[in-house]
């Protein structure tokens, strides 16, 4: 059985070296994880081919990637939808730790690098 209510923050990890993601539920139909991403380091820009990432943060700020060279600031409350082939990624660029959660639907997670 799916657990239906998780607590992302109890879930999130961080790392010295690299954004962290945590799959918190992955089932047929999609995942969802969460990611610690610590000043400096980078979730690379990337798209899928077949499904959307819906990005919520939790805490702090990022700067998102768009595609075209083109960023965009997000910060805690902010929902990003990323439809498939929609370049994404994103940077800490401020102080403090930052958290989101991915909402990935699609029954596989197939990954693209992508030019920020």
């Amino acid at each position: 059985m799916i657990e239906r209510s998780i607590d992302a923050l109890a879930h999130v990890r961080f790392s010295d070296s690299n954004a962290t993601v945590t799959e918190l539920s992955v089932t047929d139909f999609g995942s969802v994880a969460v990611w610690g991403v610590r000043p400096g380091q980078e979730v690379p820009a990337h798209f899928h081919p077949d499904g959307q990432d819906t990005w919520v943060v939790l805490r702090g700020s990022l700067t998102y990637f768009v595609g075209n060279g083109q960023t965009r600031e997000i910060h805690a409350g902010t929902v990003d939808i990323a439809d498939r082939r929609e370049v994404h990624g994103a940077r800490n660029s401020g102080v403090e730790d930052a958290v989101f959660v991915s909402i990935y639907s699609a029954r596989s997670l197939k990954t693209v690098k992508a030019t920020p």
